[in-house]
């Protein structure tokens, strides 16, 4: 914990030093940024030196609290006047502001409810739980984190394939990985920096909104209930063809999230904040990176002096490949948008060489940054000719139920989508550039693939959303403040919210109840033993199953993983998963196959036996078991 707060300390530090001519709140929020990325980045940077181990995550903390107190120290030097008059510095507040902190801590103490029930929660039965949501993802995250923090290995590989880079997004995993170094278990080495995080995105999303609404608390507070409680006309469909319990019982059957109707539009809380880290890093960098965008070029645009955020913006955009290319991805694109929208402004002030300038200076300094990480892991998995490819219509009539492209958004989407042409029409001059600019996401997410799951395009579709959303609102606002009565003004923003929320309210209600169990009390004991007793590098012949102890709990390497997460990060591991069934029937297959694959120990459980047929009777007569217990083996291999 007290590593996090230096972290963040430092960050604050940056931002109040580096961008002065913002108001407190602000200043505040984009330290918690700069703060996260800091704990994402540092200890890697030292581990390219020292390997993933204690004294990198030391030294950078070391470095971040000398940061911290030379800034310190600098800012009590250039204040002695202030200080001598005890005149205080504190922040100013105002309504907005006030109910943006309100609601955004509200929601974190939310979705710090469910990050306490949806993470290796301890069970009475003695295994561990989850939540709907983070069945599926939460294993990766969780193995990619002990294998650095165990294994110390840099740059990390897969510990579900061992010998491939990592070519996914980890840094959020590694922030992780060195709070374990600090004492904090798994458990809350994940929760702890995510509650943060959330925060960030939540208080950021606020800010954001009140900058493109003019600080105007109605229009700001729309949107941010329609980004975060997000969700389409779903709701219909519960009215008939299915029963509204089937909400909180089933396995995603919820008005957000309903495959068969192709309603796929996801709640961000639900579906992409809680489980998916990545996702929820990259919005910790993205939302200010596109605050200061939108700031850099109104103040270029007015008085040439937009540099300094181009070059802080530089910074925050080349240190986020690895923490979210998705979010990079949509960043740039949104950047090149804003640019052509913006020189028809340039030209009329006379400020298109400063605006150029400007966004040279953003693009060499970002892509100094950025192209290191793109090269070396991001790029491995577009090589392999999975990642890139012509596909018209993003997931439209994916399951044949709504074909038609224009009924699947507005279904899936509701109020903003419809809101969007009229809001294109309706607004004017910043406000109609940045919103046509939000477009080009919408048309690149339908025309290309950007990975093997057509569905994780919206990664992008989400930013497109985030922006539109906000100025959709803003101009839905101006409509509703032109009703004969405050009264009939509030009715109409109630009826928009509700038709916007209606279907992302169900789904997080259904979250919040959810439960399954991802590991058994005896497969946490086998975890415990493979943690105490084998070398961290040890490799553990298993299932390719995502509820896999071993790959979750302990470290170590497997020789395959789950298709699950390596098909669509682009690794070619279907030569190696077709060695399975071999490896366990035991034999001279096996002998050859442990020799060229590493294998130090045989794991045989309930869902080894399951996909395999296991020689038992090989393995017995041929190696040690090392542990039995509660239907599990572990065999060793070699001494």
């Amino acid at each position: 914990m007290l590593a996090l707060f230096v972290y963040l300390l430092f960050g604050l530090a940056l931002s109040f030093r580096l961008l002065p001519s913002y108001r407190g709140t602000v200043r505040c929020w984009l330290g918690l940024a700069f703060g996260q990325a800091l704990l994402m980045w540092l200890p890697c940077l030292f581990a390219f030196f020292l390997g993933f181990t204690r004294p990198a995550v030391t030294g950078a903390l070391l470095l971040a609290a000398a940061g911290t107190l030379a800034l310190a120290a600098e800012w009590l030097i250039r204040n002695r006047a202030r200080l001598s008059s005890l005149r205080p510095c504190m922040p100013e507040l105002s309504r907005s502001d006030a109910v943006g902190l309100l609601v955004s801590a509200l929601l974190t103490l939310f979705c710090a409810y469910l990050l306490h029930t949806h993470v290796l929660m301890p069970g009475e039965d003695g295994g561990l739980w989850v939540g709907q949501s983070t069945f599926g993802d939460l294993g990766m995250h969780l193995g990619f984190t002990e294998s650095l923090y165990r294994q110390g290995f840099f740059p990390p590989e897969y510990s579900i394939y061992p010998g491939q880079r990592v070519n996914y997004p980890f840094l959020v995993n590694a922030a992780s990985a060195s709070l374990r170094f600090f004492g904090l278990s798994l458990r809350l080495a994940v929760i702890v920096p995510s509650v943060v995080m959330l925060f960030t995105v939540f208080w950021g999303v606020w800010l954001l909104a009140d900058k493109l609404t003019g600080g105007k608390l109605g229009p700001t507070l729309m949107s941010w209930l329609l980004f975060f409680l997000n969700g389409g006309f779903g709701f219909v469909f519960f009215f008939g063809k299915y029963r509204f319990s089937e909400i909180f019982t089933g396995f995603y059957t919820t008005p957000t999230n309903l495959v068969g109707e192709d309603i796929r539009w996801v709640n961000v809380i639900c579906d992409m904040l809680i489980p998916q880290r990545t996702t929820m890093a990259g919005w910790c960098m993205v939302v200010p990176a596109i605050f200061l965008l939108i700031a850099a070029v109104e103040k270029t645009l007015a008085d040439g002096t937009g540099r300094r955020e181009f070059l802080v913006l530089a910074v925050l955009a080349g240190a986020m490949p690895m923490i979210h290319t998705h979010s990079f991805l949509a960043l740039g694109i949104l950047s090149a948008a804003w640019f052509f929208c913006a020189l028809p402004r340039a030209k009329k002030s006379g400020r298109v060489r400063e605006l150029v300038l400007g966004y040279v200076l953003y693009g060499a300094v970002c892509l100094v940054l950025a192209l290191p990480q793109l090269l070396g892991w991001t790029m491995g998995s577009v090589r392999t000719g999975n990642l890139l490819q012509l596909h018209l219509g993003w997931v439209v009539g994916a399951n044949g139920a709504m074909e038609n492209w224009l009924l699947f958004f507005i279904m899936n989407i509701g109020v903003v989508f419809l809101g969007i042409l009229p809001a294109l029409l309706g607004l004017a001059g910043e406000k109609r550039a940045l919103l046509l600019g939000a477009q080009a996401i919408l048309v690149l997410a339908n025309l290309v693939a950007f990975q093997p799951n057509l569905y994780d395009n919206n990664k992008l579709l989400y930013i497109w959303f985030l922006v539109s959303d906000i100025l959709v609102c803003d101009f839905l606002w101006s409509i509703l403040e032109t009703a004969p009565s405050r009264a009939l003004r509030s009715a109409l923003a109630a009826v928009l919210v509700f038709l916007g929320t209606f279907s992302g309210g169900l789904s997080l209600l259904r979250e919040a109840v959810s439960g399954y169990r991802l590991l058994s009390a005896e497969q946490v004991d086998a975890a415990e033993f493979i943690i105490d007793e084998t070398a961290p590098d040890s490799v553990f012949l298993t299932s390719t199953a995502h509820t896999n102890p071993v790959s979750v709990l302990t470290g170590r390497n497997i020789v395959c993983g789950s298709s699950l997460y390596l098909y669509f990060h682009g690794v070619d591991y279907q030569a190696r998963e077709a060695l399975l069934p071999e490896l366990y029937a035991g034999g001279p297959a096996f002998e050859d196959g442990a020799r060229d694959l590493g294998i130090d120990y045989v794991y045989v459980g309930e869902s080894e036996r399951a996909a395999y047929d296991v020689d038992m009777g090989y393995f017995r007569a041929n190696y040690p078991a090392v542990y039995e217990d509660g239907g599990i083996t572990i065999f060793q291999i070699g001494g």
